[in-house]
């Protein structure tokens, strides 16, 4: 920057922070507008994006087994933001709630609630959810219901019978939609879950079924589309060789030193949810040509998170790979049988901020917001939420 020089102006190092003040005004004041467009927010996807749907609908069912087995109903839950569990797989908030914050938006509640208000926004992810029905898993011998509370097909269900409380007639509707952020994924987490946990298959075994995955995907943004969204964040998954969930299992499996890549991450896993995101992003990339009109944002769950595994101390992190609400202490202090809110992990680290990993699959509050961040001015969303 050149300083402007005249006796009758103000000297060179004012002038420098005048035109600072006004960059800084000017910026502030373009985010701000990007933040107050969307007049609400819509949010499908899983247990990462998870606001309450699980608890709701048990509660409803009056599954009393359920809501005991899920642990995110149990302290040490909530107690970084809510102070009390939330129904949130985290120390505090998750993704969705750091974006609708910034977008001047309410904290999204579950769509399955009842009796509350919608047209600000509203959460139809839920625990468990997968890109495929259930019927798909029933046919490969599944029958374990923890993956049957809603699917991307049934969470465009539910959406669906919720617009015309949202916004009244057609014409009411299509303008209220167009102004609205849809948040959708990510999809697929679970079901390679499944066929891992479950089926036993191997990584490489499942990857033949990530064309149907990413299609299913595919098919529920064009089909929010049909319905009128033009702003919509596709979020890719999270890289699944570095859980502490599957590190542990497998080291408890036995395994030798070629299997972890430089940084300690399971290499087949992370294979296999490259392979997932590859595709994923090059399907969003089609859509983006398809329809010119539509604003589709690829979100990189995958590449930042895997940054942070890589660097931990540029995010503040220590212990990349430890749960910071566990048991069984070691590297990843990770028990299938005492996961964090059940009898022998009851308690977290002493600072939360410093992990990224909460309990073992989901993250933590502190890197949920960096992740929010990253998605809303850059550099893991393209284009950013905010641009």
């Amino acid at each position: 920057m050149r300083f402007l020089r005249s006796s009758s102006c103000c000297s060179p190092l004012a002038a420098f922070f005048f035109f600072f003040l006004v960059a800084v005004i000017g910026s502030t004041s373009s985010n701000l507008q990007q933040a107050t467009k969307y007049n609400a927010m819509f949010s499908f996807g899983d247990s990462v994006a998870e606001t309450g749907n699980i608890c709701v609908v048990s509660s409803s069912s009056g599954n009393s087994t359920e809501l005991e087995v899920l642990t995110c109903t149990h302290p040490p839950y909530g107690t970084t933001y809510f102070g009390r569990p939330s129904c949130r797989w985290s120390d505090g908030r998750v993704v969705v709630d750091f974006i609708a914050q910034s977008l001047g938006l309410p904290l999204l509640p579950p769509s399955k609630s009842k009796g509350k208000d919608f047209r600000r926004g509203a959460n139809m992810a839920i625990t468990g959810a997968t890109a495929m029905n259930f019927s798909f898993y029933q046919s490969l011998g599944i029958g374990d219901p923890v993956w049957n509370h809603g699917s991307l097909y049934m969470q465009i269900q539910w959406f669906t019978e919720l617009i015309p409380s949202l916004c009244g007639t057609k014409q009411n509707c299509k303008e209220f939609l167009a102004k609205s952020l849809f948040l959708f994924g990510g999809f697929g987490g679970n079901d390679y879950n499944i066929q891992l946990l479950e089926l036993g298959l191997t990584p490489e075994q499942t990857m033949k079924n990530t064309p149907i995955i990413v299609n299913a995907t595919v098919n529920g943004i064009e089909r929010l589309i049909a319905l009128g969204a033009v702003h919509i964040v596709v979020p890719s998954i999270l890289p699944t060789g570095c859980l502490p969930l599957f590190l542990a299992l497998f080291v408890a499996g036995s395994s030798g030193e070629s299997d972890f890549d430089q940084y300690g991450c399971l290499k087949s896993y992370n294979r296999l949810t490259e392979h997932h995101n590859s595709m994923l992003r090059e399907q969003v990339q089609i859509l983006q040509r398809k329809y010119k009109s539509t604003r589709i944002m690829y979100a990189d769950y995958y590449s930042q998170v895997y940054k942070m595994v890589q660097q931990p101390q540029k995010f503040g992190f220590s212990n990349p790979f430890e749960a910071c609400c566990g048991a069984g202490g070691g590297k990843y202090n990770f028990d299938v049988a005492a996961r964090c809110g059940m009898p022998g992990a009851t308690t977290a680290c002493r600072d939360p901020s410093a992990r990224l990993s909460w309990d073992g699959v989901h993250p933590t509050e502190a890197a949920n917001k960096m992740i929010a961040d990253a998605w809303l001015n850059g550099p893991y969303c393209n284009p950013p939420i905010l641009s």
